[in-house]
């Protein structure tokens, strides 16, 4: 957080949005990525796919290829990571620099189903040499409508995936009962009450909806998610869950550097446990709202909004942790809160 609580000066608009796809084994992340990429809006899309993740998307290849990257049908360029995510980003950017291969707006990355996106998202926020070219675009998580309830019950990879999500993708809702999909999506809002869930079939929906906009800040302005979450504090599994969510409401200003060390000790003791971190705080002195927003070790660059997305001047920051009981949370706030006193 800078000291004024304003945007990170290293943000540049030029950048181009990167959005993560991601989503369980079999839950449809290919089929939604094949459909998305028939829209000619995104005939300026770069594709990312994991070489080993099920990329399936052979039938839309043209025969030549320029090296690892290849043209798809629609306009598309798509390549596999054979080393790491910043070699693959800045291959791309050099590439396109030098005509090799076409202009692109934005890149999208399909990570494998058993993928934490967490480390893909430290990439594209703490990487100098990919946020001097990029920028992070919302994390679409993808959910089988059929094993999705299953799946959550059983591995820790699909709670981590929807908690990590901007835009939540309820998929195959054709092929299960009507009460099991409402099920899921309870289940869904309980574990990630910041992000709207979509239902679908065969990957049918509107691009811009899942990553449209300017990433994970669109959303920043809907006052719903941080008032559902502070009338509701919600466990995954019940009262013996792992994963709650829960809203640290304050009505005065907070000091700035009260919260910076708050923010600072939870990542620092815990961060591996903060699952999604999103708020908007009333920072003594700023004068208008900052918006804070954090994944584990990492924390967007914080920046401010114009105005308040309403009449309420609180803070509110929601958090989703896995085995964090939210009362050392709030204690360890008042107490660094009457230090700066």
């Amino acid at each position: 957080m800078t000291e004024s609580g304003g945007t990170d000066p290293r943000r540049n608009e030029a950048t181009l949005p990167v959005s993560v796809l991601t989503g369980f084994l079999g839950s449809g992340k290919t089929t939604l990525l094949n459909r998305l990429l028939k829209h000619p809006g995104l005939s300026d899309t770069a594709v990312i796919v994991n070489e080993f993740g099920e990329i399936g998307i052979d039938h839309l290849l043209v025969e030549t290829a320029l090296e690892d990257a290849v043209l798809l049908k629609s306009g598309c360029v798509c390549c596999s990571i054979r080393g790491d995510l910043v070699d693959t980003l800045l291959q791309l950017a050099a590439r396109r620099d030098h005509g090799e291969i076409p202009d692109f707006a934005r890149v999208v990355v399909e990570t494998t189903g058993l993928a934490d996106p967490a480390p893909v998202l430290q990439t594209m926020l703490t990487e100098p040499s990919v946020t001097e070219r990029f920028r992070l675009g919302n994390v679409v998580t993808t959910v089988d409508a059929v094993n999705g309830l299953l799946q959550l019950g059983e591995y820790d990879e699909p709670e981590r995936q929807a908690a990590a999500a901007d835009r939540l993708v309820v998929t195959k809702t054709d092929l299960a009962p009507a009460s099991h999909v409402s099920a899921l999506v309870a289940r869904l809002r309980r574990i990630n009450p910041l992000s709207p869930v979509y239902q679908i079939v065969n990957g049918e929906i509107d691009p811009e909806l899942l990553i449209g906009g300017d990433g994970p800040g669109t959303r920043q302005l809907d006052p719903d998610w941080a008032n559902e979450a502070e009338q509701h504090g919600h466990h995954a599994h019940g009262a013996e869950s792992e994963i709650e969510s829960f809203c640290v409401v304050r009505d005065a200003p907070i000091d700035a550097q009260a919260l910076r060390s708050w923010l600072g000790s939870l990542m620092s003791l815990r961060g591996a446990d903060l699952l999604r971190i999103k708020g908007i705080v009333n920072v003594a002195g700023v004068g208008r709202p900052v918006v804070v927003q954090g994944v584990q070790h990492l924390f967007h660059p914080p920046g401010t909004l114009d105005t308040w997305p309403d009449a309420d001047r609180r803070t509110k920051i929601v958090f989703i942790t896995r085995n964090i009981p939210p009362a050392g949370v709030e204690l360890a706030l008042d107490a660094l809160i009457r230090d700066a006193a």
